[in-house]
């Protein structure tokens, strides 16, 4: 197909060479022709020549004898054997001295630099801050809630704000009086920011009023106001830290506060307290200084008197690659007015630790002891229902002997195991006091005894980036106290859990869940009109709470809070019932 198409053309361009078709053909034919006759021609030659030469051969062939001599002298030659033999060759080159020589010639360069720019890093955008929060809320038991904050925003030189708080409840339980609260905080800080210092201000008010509503309604009839106690603090604070980066200079901490605190029944507490740490290093070593004053002033309902403790504690921190250690002393005076003169304690401290492997696994272990001061505020914080006849005494831990292990299992996950041993004198335990003169028994009163303590506690923690948060603790107590007979209202263990997970920012889900163990109280017993007080045993306490918040906008969120969802009525304090199950709801709101 191919060599037809090449004629074709071939055709075609003949076909225009001589004009037409017609032509064309004609010339062809004579070509033809004339190819034929010289065919011809060619083989009547081939012919004639062929016969000329056949008849020339037979005429005139003669016969011819040739005969070649020579001589033939056949050799042999020698034989050539190969003669290998085995040669050793000695790889290792020995090579003669040579000595170098190097003829420097300074080289001149003509290549100048140009100075560039320093390569900034740009710094991750700042989060916004707003200038005000509020949240309101309301919740059974006639609960309303209320929270304000307002500060300002970021600068370099000061902060400041303000923060008020109030939770009230309104409740009658089943078979006692009047059980209603109200919990009042206002704060109002600042802080200026100095080249190598930071001073902080502080003025704190608290006012806490609740009942003693802790007596039988079916025997007594009494108003609310005849059962309710307040207590209102005033406390201002004053605090200079300083920053400095030189090793060789002296970094302190200066706090100077005062606190007044009242109640309902003409007791009142003055404290005035001077707080100083001092840190420098000597060598490679870091030495620290505790220098602290404390002045109590305690009005009772009929006496006056002072307490003034003064403490002095130096110690040094040294550490290596893997190892860490604090070594030093306590030395305490006090001065307590219903005391029948001055006291001085002297206390060990050493803390050691050793990281055995990357973090993970940090054996430690140490001693120590301390004297803490059993005052209005620190006892009624944890017990409100206190009556105003308080008997204080100072508790004197004379030493507190404790190893642990802990460390990160992750970057997200951290524990603590801790077991400890303590010798204490005049450890505080609550009571309820029968001896008042009303027939409520509804006030507690403060015993104290001298006592051993063995605790052993546990801590984990769980915590990925800002998702999800977990945490566990616990505590085990076993106390041998001296001349009581039970460690009254003193649990014998306790449990938190605690998680908050955060669903892309949207929601936020948190649950929480309280143990305490089985306790004992105080409690009087009537025998034929004769009474005696003997151990109550009150069962564990199990609190669950769960909460949830909606993030409607950055600026708006709702959330409601459920607790004690088990609906059980506990008793933290023999006589005193808690709520039950109790809801709350409310939002939160960013108004600028």
């Amino acid at each position: 197909m191919k060599y037809n198409k090449l004629i074709n053309s071939v055709t075609v361009l003949e076909s225009d060479k001589y004009g037409n078709s017609a032509q064309y053909q004609k010339q062809q034919d004579k070509q033809k022709s004339l190819i034929k006759k010289l065919q011809w021609l060619f083989i009547i030659l081939l012919i004639l020549g062929y016969v000329a030469t056949a008849f020339s051969q037979n005429a005139g062939i003669k016969d011819y004898t040739v005969i070649n001599q020579s001589e033939f002298q056949p050799t042999i030659k020698d034989a050539v054997k190969l003669g290998d033999l085995p040669e050793i060759k000695d790889t290792v080159k020995k090579i003669a001295n040579i000595n170098y020589g190097i003829q420097s010639t300074p080289l001149v360069s003509k290549y100048e630099v140009i100075p560039i720019d320093a390569a900034k890093m740009q710094n991750e955008p700042l989060t916004k801050l707003y200038r005000s929060l509020i949240k309101a809320g309301f919740g059974t038991y006639t609960t309303p809630y209320a929270e304000v904050f307002l500060n300002s925003l970021r600068t370099r030189d000061m902060a400041y704000g303000v923060h008020y708080k109030h939770l009230s409840s309104s409740s009658h339980l089943k078979g006692v009086g009047y059980s209603g609260f109200a919990d009042d905080e206002a704060e109002i800080f600042g802080k200026k920011f100095y080249k190598k210092h930071t001073l902080t201000g502080e003025f704190n008010y608290k006012r806490n009023a609740v009942h003693f509503y802790g007596y039988d309604t079916t025997e007594n009839k009494v108003s609310k106001n005849f059962t309710k106690q307040r207590y209102q603090l005033f406390e201002p604070k004053l605090t200079l830290q300083s920053h400095y980066t030189d090793s060789s200079k002296v970094n302190h901490t200066i706090k100077l506060g005062y606190y007044n605190l009242t109640d309902l029944y003409n007791v009142a507490e003055n404290n005035v307290k001077l707080n100083t740490l001092f840190n420098t290093f000597i060598n490679k070593e870091h030495l620290f200084t505790n220098f602290d004053v404390d002045f109590y002033n305690h009005k009772v309902p009929h006496d006056t008197f002072n307490d003034v403790i003064v403490k002095l504690n130096p110690y040094f921190e040294a550490k290596g690659k893997k190892w860490k250690a604090d070594i030093g002393v306590s030395a305490v005076m006090d001065a307590l007015g219903t005391q029948s003169s001055t006291k001085f304690y002297f206390y060990p401290q050493l803390n050691v630790r050793y990281d055995v492997y990357e973090s993970m696994v940090i054996p430690y272990a140490g001693i120590n002891g301390g004297l803490h001061k059993n005052s209005l505020r620190s006892l009624s914080n944890e017990n409100p229902f206190i009556g105003p006849s308080i008997d204080y005494k100072n508790t004197n831990t004379k030493f507190n002997v404790f190893g642990g292990l802990k460390g990160n299992l992750s970057s997200n996950t951290s524990y603590d195991a801790k077991a400890s041993y303590s010798v204490i004198d005049n450890m505080y335990f609550f009571a309820v006091d029968y001896s008042d003169n009303t027939t409520l028994d509804n006030k507690y009163k403060v015993i104290y005894d001298n006592t051993t303590l063995f605790n052993v506690s546990g801590q984990l923690k769980y915590q990925y980036k800002e998702k999800m948060h977990f945490i566990a603790k616990g505590n085990y107590y076993l106390y041998n106290t001296k001349t009581l007979e039970r460690a009254y209202h003193k649990p014998n263990f306790d449990l938190i859990f605690s998680t908050i997970y955060n669903l892309k920012s949207k929601f936020i889900l948190r649950a929480d869940i309280f143990v305490i163990g089985n306790q004992y109280a105080l409690t009087q017993v009537n025998t034929n009109m004769v009474y005696t007080t003997q151990p109550k045993l009150l069962k564990g306490i199990a609190d669950i709470n769960l909460g949830a918040e909606y993030r409607y906008t950055k600026m708006l969120s709702f959330f409601v809070k459920l607790n004690n969802i088990a609906n059980v009525r506990y008793y933290r304090w023999e006589k005193y019932p808690s709520q039950r199950f109790n809801l709350m709801i409310g939002l939160t709101f960013v108004p600028f």
